[in-house]
């Protein structure tokens, strides 16, 4: 056993070598996760918390963020491993072994982050069993009672929001505030809830945002940094709402629409108004859009009753979208991102980012 250990350490290096013993474990861990949705609850609540608290906090050390870095920096890393590779064909073949273990090592080390911080999150109870919600076939009536809840939610918020000269509604504080202000909304929904455990972290704002609102993407949450990284070309409204989105994944969210659905719970029991006031609006295209379908009368009946500046808010996202609504760029992410969905288990791929309408109606009906 000692002369085989000798042997594969000629060939693997020692870091490489622990990678690869714990992708091993990691490998099992994620078995039983897609093998028993108990213990992806154990495994995603109690297990994985601290690991993504850890990246988190670690990542929350550097301001910039780290993913956007790493991407803009592929190409030169890339010359750099194709360089070394060379390099070592050319001395030896145990030399060029010992370096693809290093590269087959990242690659593994990817694997365990995701393992370790975000997979358990796919496969355990879904949010409305979590919560006792009774998601059924909504009637117009649901519909229509859930698009009145907002619209009068708007209303009474739209008191206390600022606008600008172009109707936009404007954050009436910097992203490290908002990241703040969402820490202690979700405080307020582990003590009521308990469904996740929460922590302390910022959200990033990506330096290239305006050509990434090209891809229709405005948040990403990189499992294997730890980062909350928002997209700040969005109006304000779209960056709260994000931002508490990829702070749900962070949190061990995984599934897109629960994602949606935590961030609006949160952020409407939250003691900001502007949160409260992001969340309804991001939510009100939705959910009017699925009562449009069902009944067109009671729709128009629901959009006259809006606050004329909450219409100008919506009219003025509506103007700054033209600009990247049709691109090649949202096409390939949205592929792409369906993909890594539908290969996660969500079967529904990016349709379920839409599904968050059973979600608010039953909570709204649970609610009121």
């Amino acid at each position: 056993m000692r002369n085989l250990y000798r042997k594969i350490r000629e060939y693997v290096p020692l870091f490489p070598f622990i990678i690869f013993i714990l992708s091993i474990i990691s490998l099992i861990c994620y078995i039983m996760v897609l093998s028993s949705v108990k213990f992806a609850d154990f495994f995603n609540l109690y297990l994985t918390t601290p690991v993504r608290q850890i990246l988190a906090q670690a990542s929350s050390i550097v301001p910039l963020s780290i993913t956007e870095t790493l991407l803009l920096a592929s190409p030169l890393l890339s010359a750099i491993v194709f360089i070394r590779g060379i390099k070592n064909a050319k001395i030896s073949t145990k030399d060029t072994i010992r370096f693809l273990m290093k590269l087959l090592s990242i690659v593994l080390f990817i694997f365990i982050t995701f393992v370790w911080t975000y997979s358990s999150g796919f496969h355990n109870s879904t949010i409305d069993k979590k919560l006792n919600l009774e998601t059924e076939k909504l009637s117009k009536e649901d519909l229509y009672e859930a698009s009145m809840i907002i619209v009068n939610n708007l209303n009474e918020l739209s008191n206390e929001i600022i606008y600008d000269n172009t109707g936009a509604s404007v954050m009436p504080y910097g992203y490290y505030k908002l990241s703040s202000k969402i820490c202690d909304a979700y405080d307020r929904y582990e003590e009521e809830y308990g469904v996740i455990i929460n922590f302390k972290s910022i959200v990033k704002p990506i330096i290239l945002s305006e050509p990434m609102t090209y891809t229709h993407i405005s948040g990403i949450y990189t499992f294997y940094t730890g980062e909350s990284n928002i997209n700040t070309n969005y109006p304000d409204f779209v960056v709260a709402s994000s931002a508490t989105h990829e702070m749900a994944h962070q949190r061990g969210v995984a599934r897109e629409n629960e994602a949606n659905f935590i961030s609006f719970v949160v952020m409407i029991n939250s003691d900001d108004s502007f949160l409260k006031y992001s969340a309804y609006l991001d939510v009100y295209s939705t959910i009017t859009g699925a009562l449009y379908s069902a009944d067109k009368d009671l729709y128009y009946k629901v959009a006259s009753m809006l606050d004329s500046r909450v219409k100008g808010d919506l009219e003025s996202y509506s103007r700054f979208f033209d600009k990247y609504r049709d691109s090649v760029a949202s096409e390939v992410t949205g592929n792409l991102n369906d993909s890594y969905l539908q290969a996660n288990g969500q079967k529904e791929g990016t349709k379920s980012y839409g599904m968050i309408v059973d979600l608010t109606c039953a909570y709204l009906k649970s609610k009121n």
